[in-house]
């Protein structure tokens, strides 16, 4: 009987040791879905497979694409797809591994539609008595490093087409920091390890370069003090990216220091496509390529 007991406990001290950490990750898929901007043929979509198939992921948060059956073509068959509604082709998403042994439950977050703009999706992932809760986001493009504060956004010129772009840009970026602020604000009174991670459409890294006050930069609005003191690898790296064509990091996973603690060190990784930068290139694959981090939950 006692030589029973101590195989059924290696038994289960082996199976603790050999769980394996949850990989999660964020890509952009640029224009994955019915809309005219995508002009792929079946070899892209071979491409695309291969480099998931090396990402390998958990969960993966994507944008632009358009739903599930579309993510398939990519992911293939052993995820859930979990997709906003906004009747539109660039929709944010989350794609969980099947065999990921997670329960998940999912609702949009509408509230960072202030104006024609990407809902959110919020997950939360189950598995025990473990608990890990994400919000997948695509914020509104085109206010890369331009203070946000209502004073400098209200003043920007508007005497051509691309200045009015850009205006109507931060102006919408600006509106949804408030959102964005109040979900961490929610989370962190929660207690459960969170992260945010998406295409953020921002260069946090130049928003503390250009020491912006809380009003001004996206990532000083949201990373606040205790359990909203937030997180990201993306801010002391350069993307590598189709040969770092663009070297600022706007696609970001940002970790509540609940979701640092579990983070393993130096397991931040930037999946980089082979070939040299065209935008054609970059259109029949993305011109994002897949961030992700693993987490010891």
């Amino acid at each position: 009987m006692n030589k029973l007991i101590t195989v059924i406990i290696l038994l289960s001290l082996s199976s603790f040791t050999q769980a394996e950490p949850l990989k999660i990750a964020s890509w952009n898929i640029a224009w994955l879905g019915s809309h005219g901007y995508n002009k792929r043929v079946d070899d892209d979509y071979k491409q695309l497979a291969n480099y998931a198939s090396q990402l390998d992921a958990d969960v993966i948060a994507l944008q632009e694409v358009e739903d599930g059956e579309w993510a398939s073509k990519v992911l293939g068959d052993g995820y859930d797809y979990y997709f906003s509604t906004r009747n539109y082709v660039q929709r944010v998403g989350v794609a969980v591994k099947k065999s990921s042994g997670y329960k998940v439950t999912s609702r949009e977050y509408k509230a960072l539609d202030v104006g024609r703009v990407r809902y959110g999706m919020d997950l939360t992932l189950t598995n025990g008595d473990k608990q890990l809760r994400l919000l997948a986001v695509h914020l509104k493009s085109g206010c890369f490093a331009k203070p946000l504060d209502n004073e400098t956004v209200t003043s920007m010129p508007d005497s051509s087409k691309r200045n009015v772009k850009e205006k109507r840009a931060c102006t919408k970026l600006s509106k949804q920091i408030e959102p964005l602020e109040s979900w961490i604000d929610e989370r962190a009174k929660e207690g459960i390890p969170f992260m945010v991670l998406g295409d953020f459409n921002r260069r946090f890294a130049i928003d503390i370069e250009n020491s912006l006050a809380e009003d001004q930069g996206l990532w000083q609005a949201i990373d606040d003090e205790g359990s909203e003191d937030l997180w990201t690898p993306t801010l002391t790296k350069n993307s590598k990216c189709w040969g770092g064509y663009y070297k600022d990091y706007i696609d970001h996973i940002v970790l509540d220091p609940r979701a640092k603690a579990m983070f393993v060190i130096e397991s931040f990784s930037q999946l980089v496509f082979d070939g040299k930068y065209t935008k054609e290139l970059s259109r029949s694959l993305s011109d994002h390529c897949p961030i992700s981090v693993e987490l010891e939950l």
